[in-house]
């Protein structure tokens, strides 16, 4: 089974003296709304949660792979990926074609998610002081393709989504992911993207 990885940067330690350059509040509170989906007393980091459905400590291999190889299969949707870079502060991705999964009444939401790998940033403060921390993953634009609901997994979909860019964007080391969630952020099917080079 394919795993993507997304990382979001929390900013809730922000108050150690170093401020995470890609933290944000908008993971702060999709962690929280997993903290209350796990009937958890508290956040923690690093946390690792597979498929919105289970979790542990981002150190753990043993439990993370159990979690893994434990996962639900769902198929990938199966999404074609147009990208345009109208500006040179913005890319749009459309999207066309079937999440390949029926959808009910309580319905979904389809998310791009704009993440970048090869961050390397220096930590003078904080927990980390002294060290170059290195990221890969991580997600610095999450956008909502759409939401449907009563839907056959053969129904197409299609959609838009506009991404702001931000100085330092190169499209080589960035790429897109498209997943299902419900209302829970338990992910139903995702689909990974390269960016072309002439974007």
């Amino acid at each position: 089974m394919p795993v993507v990885v997304l990382a979001y940067h929390v900013d809730y330690w922000d108050y150690m003296g170093w401020k995470d350059p890609y933290g944000s509040s908008q993971w702060t509170v999709r962690q929280k709304a997993y903290v209350e989906a796990f009937n958890l007393d508290t956040m923690f980091t690093p946390q690792i949660v597979v498929q919105g459905r289970a979790h542990c400590q981002g150190n753990d291999q043993d439990a993370l792979l159990s979690h893994i190889n434990a996962a639900s299969r769902f198929p990938a949707p199966s999404f074609q990926a147009t990208f345009q870079r109208p500006t040179s502060e913005c890319m749009q991705v459309t999207f066309t074609g079937t999440l390949r999964s029926k959808v009910d009444s309580q319905g979904v939401n389809v998310m791009v998610a704009l993440y970048e790998n090869g961050l390397v940033t220096d930590c003078p403060k904080g927990e980390n002081k002294g060290r170059v921390l290195s990221n890969d993953f991580v997600v610095r634009k999450l956008e909502k393709l759409c939401n449907v609901k009563d839907i056959s997994a053969k129904k197409n979909v299609s959609g838009t989504v506009s991404f702001p860019l931000w100085d330092t964007f190169h499209s080589s080391k960035c790429g897109v992911a498209v997943f299902v969630q419900n209302t829970s952020h338990q992910i139903f099917g995702l689909q990974n993207f390269q960016i072309p080079e002439y974007i």
